[in-house]
């Protein structure tokens, strides 16, 4: 009797566990397919830039990207250019505020949000970003490597 109740016991346990697997796995099955936006971020605690998702109200596109980069920073208007093979191709016109006065960390971060958001589109590898060079930020060619914890 005892032998019958400890496998019983064992049994309902292991099958517990892996309905919770199985839900978990559903979970994230979901927030991989659901839209959302990259935000960047200096972790106080590392020092380090880190980013992370939150969700998307639209689905995912070179405008609905544009438009929450620029509802997130007022002094800075992103603009869109083209698209050509694996690149999109955007410019800043005045981008005085992002070389000159969010200091050696603040255009770091804008410029991550810009490649991780623009990169998460279907078949998007590079994000070229045209701007006058200044003190803290140079216009060129981003990937999300270019941004990787050294």
């Amino acid at each position: 009797m005892k032998k019958i109740f400890l496998f019983v016991l064992t049994a309902s346990f292991l099958f517990s566990c892996k309905s919770k697997d199985a839900e978990q796995q559903s979970s994230d099955a979901d927030s991989i397919n659901a839209p959302f936006y990259w935000q960047a971020y200096l972790d106080d605690s590392t020092g380090q830039l880190e980013v992370r998702k939150i969700p998307a109200n639209d689905s995912l596109s070179t405008t609905s990207i544009i438009d929450f980069l620029n509802a997130g920073n007022i002094n800075i208007k992103l603009e869109f250019v083209k698209v050509s093979n694996d690149t999109v191709f955007v410019r800043i016109a005045d981008a005085m505020y992002l070389t000159q006065q969010m200091g050696s960390t603040g255009p770091s971060i804008y410029l991550s949000e810009v490649v991780y958001n623009m990169t998460q589109i279907p078949g998007i590898k590079e994000v070229n970003i045209d701007f006058e060079e200044g003190d803290h930020a140079t216009p060129g060619t981003y990937n999300r490597t270019t941004f990787d914890k050294e």
